[in-house]
């Protein structure tokens, strides 16, 4: 018997060998390899030299963790790209479920709407609390028509102030298959807040326009139809209409060249002629055309102009219509007897610094914000009667801006009015100073 224990042992010990190398090792790495697939790992799939018992199914393996590496790449690859349009995309972009869950937003998103914490996993109706869009979004949702509104809303702009913005919002279902219902729904916002806002400026500036137009042609149709009907025998009255006809005539032909003015002014470039010209000689050129203006107000003029402020970069045809403008309305608006107008300039580095102050009746303060804006007036009904076109303090805007300067107003009523306008020296500074015109 004994002689049959030892071969025995040794047979046992081979096949626990061969069981333990062959099947159990073999198997364990197989599971390993199987649970680094379930955790996405498939960089350290090595599945080379297994047993014959289990080479078909590692070759298997390692196809499959191969195919999965490469769509894993291609995965990432689609999500880095999609991520880098969505982040270079000016309009904000989301994706929602059929839930009206938040899948994905770019950081467009989040800014054009001042959103205090990131949207994803938030319903549309809790991030934007606008039914509109809400039914809209289920519109496309449940019927896979595309959908297109727009929406206003109300975003905080910061120190508590809120601002009004306007977007055009595109909706459109997601398929995963084409004549399926969608499974979510892509939406675009664009931003046109500011071509709204210039929609609104147009609309406003034509209705004033005709208005300014409408008045003094009414008046010239009014007297031209009293002539015709007989007054041309009363040399009393032709005279009266004709007066009245050419006043109307003439203010019609200024508010046409202030037009033209403000319309060229839209081009810097094209329209201003840079050369060095001599500021104080300007301002006396004008004061010479005006003459007859401040007699007639008995209006006194002090005049305080540094040498160094006197020679700057400019176009010397706008800059005399924006003295002019400054001049004309303090000597138009005073609504004092013993008006005074001082002027000084003096230089500052690279920029020259004239301001125009009077003794006058001053602007109120609601008004102050508004009167650089096209054809507003402080007294509507007085400013007519004085000649003014309600354009010539945004012709003086225009063109000092154009220059690359600022203008603004400080005046506290009854106690007068202070223009100040800065221009730079010369033009090249431009270059240096972006954004100066804000």
């Amino acid at each position: 018997m004994s002689y049959w224990i030892l071969p025995a042992a040794l047979a046992a010990g081979a096949a626990a060998w061969f069981i333990y190398f062959e099947v159990v090792l073999p198997f364990a790495h197989i599971r390993a390899t199987l649970r680094a697939l379930a955790t996405r790992n498939f960089s350290t799939i090595i599945l080379a030299n297994q047993p014959r018992l289990f080479k078909g199914s590692a070759a298997d393996i390692q196809k499959i963790a191969e195919l999965l590496q490469q769509l894993d790449r291609q995965v990432s690859d689609e999500e880095f790209n999609l991520k880098a349009i969505l982040s270079s995309m000016v309009e904000g972009v989301l994706i929602a479920d059929r839930s009206h869950r938040i899948r994905l937003a770019n950081d467009a998103l989040t800014s054009l709407f001042s959103l205090a914490r990131p949207p994803l996993s938030r319903t549309v109706i809790e991030v934007f609390r606008s039914h509109e869009l809400q039914n809209a979004l289920e519109t496309a949702l449940v019927g896979g028509q595309p959908q297109k509104i727009e929406l206003v809303h109300e975003i905080s702009s910061g120190a508590g102030g809120h601002q009004l913005k306007h977007f055009d919002v595109h909706i459109a279902g997601l398929t995963p298959e084409p004549d399926s219902s969608p499974t979510a729904a892509l939406v675009v916002f664009h931003d046109v807040t500011r071509i709204r806002g210039l929609e609104a400026v147009r609309r406003e500036f034509v209705a004033n326009v005709s208005h300014e137009f409408r008045t003094p042609l009414a008046i010239i149709t009014g007297y031209l139809e009293t002539l015709l009907d007989g007054a041309l025998d009363d040399r009393a009255m032709t005279k009266k209409s004709l007066d009245v006809i050419y006043k109307n005539t003439r203010r019609l032909s200024l508010l046409i060249d202030d037009l033209l003015s403000i319309s060229r002014l839209e081009d810097r470039a094209k329209l201003l002629a840079f050369r060095e010209e001599n500021l104080k000689e300007i301002l006396l050129k004008v004061l010479d055309h005006l003459e007859p203006n401040i007699l007639e107000q008995r209006a006194g003029i002090d005049i305080a102009w540094d040498a160094g402020a006197e020679v700057a970069e400019v176009d010397g045809t706008r800059i005399e219509e924006v003295f002019s403008n400054l001049v004309g309305n303090a000597l138009r608006h005073s609504g004092v007897e013993d008006l005074r107008i001082r002027i000084a300039a003096s230089r500052k580095d690279r920029d020259v610094f004239i301001t125009f102050a009077d003794n006058g009746a001053g602007i109120p303060y609601d008004d102050q914000p508004h009167i650089f804006e096209r054809f507003y007036r402080v007294h509507k009904d007085r400013s007519r009667d004085a000649g003014g076109t309600g354009l010539g303090l945004s012709i003086v805007k225009n063109v000092i801006q154009a220059h690359g300067g600022h203008v603004a107003v400080e005046s506290m009523p009854g106690r007068g009015a202070t223009f100040s306008v800065s221009l730079p020296l010369h033009q090249n500074f431009l270059q240096d100073a972006p954004g100066r015109n804000a």
